[in-house]
């Protein structure tokens, strides 16, 4: 089948991938170069014509500058997104300190987002060779995002904020890879600890039923999360605070440049690599 083939080229795309391991011109210390930032990818299709994707756009979902996969690409069948984990060269050592971020944390939130957005690309790519339409919204020229309200001079409506035109979390939930922490991420059967990509495509993939019908089915609300964060950015109440999030990791970026990161939220928690209750 066409999905798994696809599978199997992603897997050894990302296994192969020299962009996938801590390299000589990147490493911070000598013992890092040849580390792995992620494992193999979890793949999951959606159905580019779910209504849960008109439903992005309400504000307390993702918000009005978000576009639909037929608007990104007309004659859209379908949404692949995956969930790419992180090795334990990257969770471990981010549990080293609770303030000190984690060598290969760093370079899996920048050199490793570069990484995927190849991936994105090899995927779009596979795709088209085999005459399918397909489209990475996230690693495009087009893909549109803002933290604090004004702070991006492309977006018309300077009251919009913490939101982006596509958001991979959210096409993760639709296509069934998990459902939300209290800390915003989202725990897949692979944990939290990782980042996500999607492709939109038109080929006839089979969807994939999802296993849950809440944004939280998966979280516990232990609080863990909350009392791993730095920046006390997380409440039983409220959920993640983008706004402090943000302003710590802006400190983080001063502190690390030219990466940055922090990710004490999805370590040492109990859905750093899996669904919490759940063997």
């Amino acid at each position: 089948m066409l999905i798994e083939e696809l599978t199997q080229a992603l897997e050894r795309f990302v296994r192969e991938s020299p962009q996938n391991y801590v390299g000589d011109g990147v490493a911070l210390v000598p013992a890092d170069v040849g580390e792995r930032l992620y494992d193999t990818p979890l793949v999951k299709v959606g159905d580019a014509q779910d209504p849960l994707w008109a439903g992005m756009k309400h504000p307390e979902a993702v918000g009005p500058l978000f576009r639909t996969p037929e608007e990104w690409l007309p004659g859209a069948a379908r949404v692949v997104s995956y969930f790419a984990p992180f090795s334990d060269f990257v969770v471990e050592g981010n549990k080293n300190d609770p303030t000190e971020v984690g060598n290969g944390w760093l370079y899996a939130r920048v050199e490793g987002q570069a990484f995927l957005d190849n991936v994105n690309h090899f995927l779009e790519q596979w795709l088209r060779n085999r005459g399918y339409k397909a489209f990475s919204p996230y690693s495009s020229p087009e893909f549109q995002s803002v933290f604090e309200a004004g702070t991006n001079p492309d977006i018309a409506d300077k009251k919009l904020s913490f939101t982006s035109n596509w958001s991979e979390r959210h096409v993760a939930y639709i296509c069934g890879l998990g459902t939300f922490s209290l800390s915003k991420g989202l725990i897949t059967e692979r944990g939290v600890s990782g980042r996500f990509g999607s492709v939109i495509t038109d080929a006839p993939l089979p969807v994939t039923v999802r296993p849950y019908k809440g944004l939280y089915d998966y979280c516990t609300m232990c609080g863990a999360c909350m009392r791993q964060c730095p920046a006390s950015a997380i409440t039983l109440e409220h959920g993640k605070s983008h706004r402090l999030c943000s302003s710590y990791c802006e400190r983080m970026r001063l502190k690390y440049a030219p990466r940055f990161g922090c990710g004490k939220c999805q370590v040492h928690v109990p859905c750093e690599r899996g669904i919490p209750g759940r063997s």
